[in-house]
């Protein structure tokens, strides 16, 4: 090798080790903005000052909380009649086939949810003990979830649980801490060992199950104080790892907005954009801006979804020549009640607009029940003013 090859390759050497070095210190400047040192609670998808007023808003008839709680407290679950049927051994196959604890596990974590809410607005305590009846009835029984379905269950299930036990815990006294350890416990050893591959999750599931399962190890952690495992969950959507259907980029596309699932069908496109909104909303709460990532990736993901169901043409590639050539019109007009609070936070609190989420919004509003994602978004996510 000539002296003059040598001093150039060493040279080359030297230029792409410092743009590596700054490579890596790009790196820990965005680990460090996306990651938190210490959980705020209650910070899963509410935090305080929201409950308080949620609390103020429906107390004085003020809409569209008044007419979001009324719809809310009409749902058969929200009864104080209602009893919890907890199963020790809860499976699912495919398609929802040979079903056993389920959906009792999941009509159960929703009337957790709605009876904590019914104590933040009314004070009845009886809301409160409801609550803890069934969290309690749930974290002493069941030991396994099983089946070809276990970890998608146990994705749209454990962030239900969380947010109920998330609200009793730092509104309510008389919890005891036995029993607190007793749900955690139940977090940790029966929902996590389900959801904890999120990020070597197959190939061949699509976006909504790993983002479901993100969704859920985030709120599993900020329930448990673990700062390491939320931290991992957050660095996992904002990558492009082993499984990039469950990150923002690997599921809504840069120059499209449309999803990962859009050539499966609406349904499950709205479940993929509805975890990606919830994550967004946990991250919100610890102070980490998710929904300006990636120049707003969210918002252009629900645009497009919102433009095409509203019975617009859209521009359509098949993202991982996965699905048909063609946008799916199955389930298309379908809406489930996950476009609320997106729109406030990015309409309000951004001042973004988003003309067709808008229509959406105002079409299905007071939104209501899901089996799948946190329910009732009109009275939870709505923070603007009274509308008369």
């Amino acid at each position: 090798m000539t002296h003059k090859k040598s001093l150039f390759l060493v040279f080359t050497l030297l230029v792409m080790s410092f743009y590596t070095y700054g490579q890596l210190i790009d790196t820990r400047i965005e680990v460090k903005k996306y990651s938190v040192q210490e959980i705020s609670h209650p910070g899963i998808m509410h935090s305080g000052e929201e409950l308080n007023a949620i609390k103020a808003h429906v107390n004085n008839g003020d809409e569209p909380w008044s007419s979001a709680y009324k719809a809310m407290v009409v749902w058969k679950g929200s009864s104080l009649d209602w009893t919890p049927t907890p199963f020790a051994h809860v499976h699912r196959d495919s398609y929802g086939a040979n079903r056993v604890g389920d959906p009792q596990i999941g009509n159960d974590a929703e009337a957790a949810y709605s009876h904590a809410m019914q104590w933040v607005v009314t004070g009845n305590k009886a809301h409160a003990e409801k609550t803890i009846e069934i969290l309690n009835a749930w974290s002493s029984t069941i030991d396994t979830i099983t089946g070809k379905d276990d970890n998608l269950v146990a994705g749209m299930i454990a962030h239900k649980y969380c947010n109920a036990a998330e609200i009793i815990r730092y509104t309510y006294d008389n919890w005891p801490q036995d029993e607190v350890n007793q749900f955690k416990d139940m977090m940790l050893n029966v929902f996590y060992p389900l959801i904890s591959n999120y990020y070597t999750n197959s190939m061949n599931s699509n976006g909504n199950w790993g983002l479901s399962m993100v969704n859920s190890v985030l709120a599993i952690a900020v329930f448990c104080d673990d700062v390491e495992l939320f931290n991992d969950a957050i660095a996992h959507v904002m990558g492009t790892e082993v499984q990039p259907y469950s990150t923002f980029s690997g599921y809504i596309d840069a120059t499209t907005g449309q999803c990962q699932e859009s050539g499966r069908d609406q349904g499950h496109s709205q479940m993929g954009l509805g975890y990606l909104a919830a994550i967004s909303e946990i991250a919100w709460k610890q102070d980490i801006d998710l929904y300006a990532y990636l120049d707003n990736r969210l918002l252009h993901g629900f645009e497009y979804f919102a433009k095409y169901n509203l019975g617009n043409e859209v521009v359509y590639y098949n993202m991982y020549g996965k699905f048909k050539d063609v946008i799916s019109e199955k389930s298309r007009g379908k809406y489930q009640p996950i476009f609320e609070r997106v729109y406030d936070h990015y309409v309000r609190v951004k001042k973004l607009p988003m003309p067709y989420t808008k229509q959406i919004v105002e079409q299905i509003r007071p939104e209501g029940f899901t089996s799948s994602m946190i329910s009732w978004g009109t009275l939870t996510g709505y923070q603007g003013d009274p509308i008369d």
